[in-house]
């Protein structure tokens, strides 16, 4: 049947050479479309690294002069470091309070954008001249607990960071960067800042993403303790400081100004006190909005665009079918039966398509040749090319089934008489 097919449709080339045409255009697009939605829709639903359910983060300020209660210099008797730490105690103590930890400009959502030189001891030096920056992330080593970040083999980072000093995280990113998959990363030491000074790796985490529209990045983070935690704190100030809490249940905004006014006087030390509180959600949102909206616009295209696809296909056979009645009905006349006429007319359209596939295929590798392809946030697998291309015809055969259906059904209903009168 199909030799049988594909001779008539030879000898039909003329007319079937513009429908090849039109399909050909038509699925190179809509390949290129399922691809991209592809790479949006794994990279927005990989994991983020994080949890921030039930966090908030507490805005931190200093009384000025003429506030009520201003402690003046003479008889301030404490620094930076020792006020943020008793605060953190005095909010850590509520029962409400699961957990309280302390950052600087590395808090999820908050567009922090620190950066460090950084380089390995006794690993690929060249990696780390040619990204020559890091990101680095000053956190307490009570925020790996409070936002659940777990090792690459599902452990809580919290457990390797807890009374170690000088240590640092590392992501996955970074350790194949410095050491290409060398086994014993934990242990190693790494330089900051030129040959300043080294700090040792104490865990490698899971990867830990900017938002869900962006891949993973080699970064690091800094565990703030001891000298180093004094030294940052009085080097950004404690006002500055981003002072995350995560409750043990969920709070809406009103029970959470309720909590601070329960607070009282806990939520002030010396002149460094709690002016306000946002659930981390609420930064997601803001940094969100303009990915989202980037996101919209692709979508809304793709839609346009399939939606055009959609009716240009099923015109295109919708139309061919109605001007090959006197064809239909010439062999139902000669004993062809209904059912394998319906197949013949199926089978014919998918051929059509199906001859396709190879002239796709050496659009897509051109694709890749060119770099055309998102191939920064999304390896490019065997998976990904199977499942884009799988959608990509299925999709387009079912459009040309429901083209040739409703016009085929009509046809092979009809009357000899009648069939044979459009002949």
């Amino acid at each position: 049947m199909i030799k049988h097919i594909l001779k008539i449709m030879w000898n039909q080339r003329r007319s079937n050479g513009w429908i090849f045409a039109e399909l050909l255009i038509v699925a190179g697009v809509f390949w290129a479309m399922t691809d991209a939605f592809w790479v949006d829709n794994r990279t927005y639903h990989a994991p983020l690294g994080f949890d921030i359910e039930n966090v908030w983060r507490f805005k931190l300020g200093k009384l000025n002069a003429k506030a009520p209660g201003y402690v003046p210099d003479s008889l301030y008797h404490s620094s930076d470091p020792e006020d943020l730490t008793q605060l953190v105690t005095q909010i850590r103590q509520n029962p409400e309070v699961e957990d309280v930890c302390v950052t600087f400009y590395s808090c999820p959502y908050s567009n922090g954008n620190s950066w460090r030189s950084v380089k390995p001891v006794d690993g690929d030096t060249v990696y780390a001249k040619t990204m020559e920056t890091f990101q680095i992330r000053n956190v307490t080593p009570e925020y790996f607990r409070l936002f659940r970040i777990r090792t690459a083999d599902g452990e809580p980072v919290y457990d390797k960071v807890a009374g170690k000093h000088n240590a640092i995280v590392i992501t996955p990113e970074m350790a194949e960067g410095f050491y290409h998959g060398a086994p014993n990363v934990v242990g190693r030491r790494v330089y900051h800042s030129g040959n300043d000074f080294t700090s040792e790796i104490v865990a490698v985490s899971a990867s830990i993403r900017t938002n869900e529209y962006l891949r993973p990045e080699a970064s690091y983070f800094q565990c703030l303790e001891g000298e180093l935690y004094n030294s940052i704190v009085s080097s950004f100030g404690a006002g500055s400081a981003e002072f995350c809490v995560r409750m043990k249940r969920a709070y809406t905004q009103d029970d959470m100004n309720r909590f601070l006014d329960g607070m009282g006087e806990r939520l002030t030390v010396n002149n460094l006190y709690v002016y306000g509180i946002s659930p981390i959600s609420s930064f997601r949102d803001r940094q969100m909005s303009f990915y989202d909206r980037e996101a919209n616009n692709k979508m809304s295209l793709m839609v346009f665009m399939l939606v055009n696809v959609f009716f240009g296909i099923i015109g295109t056979f919708w139309l061919r079918m109605q001007n090959r009645k006197g064809e239909v009905g010439l062999r139902m006349a000669l004993g062809a039966r209904r059912i394998t006429l319906e197949r013949y007319l199926y089978t014919e359209g998918l051929c059509l398509l199906a001859l396709t596939l190879p002239f796709v295929v050496l659009f897509a590798f051109n694709m890749v040749f060119v770099d055309k392809l998102d191939t920064y946030r999304q390896p490019l697998t065997f998976v990904r090319f199977g499942v884009t291309f799988g959608v990509t015809y299925l999709m387009m055969a079912a459009m040309i089934c429901i083209g040739i259906w409703f016009p085929v059904r009509k046809a092979v209903r009809m009357a000899p008489a009648e069939a044979l009168h459009y002949e």
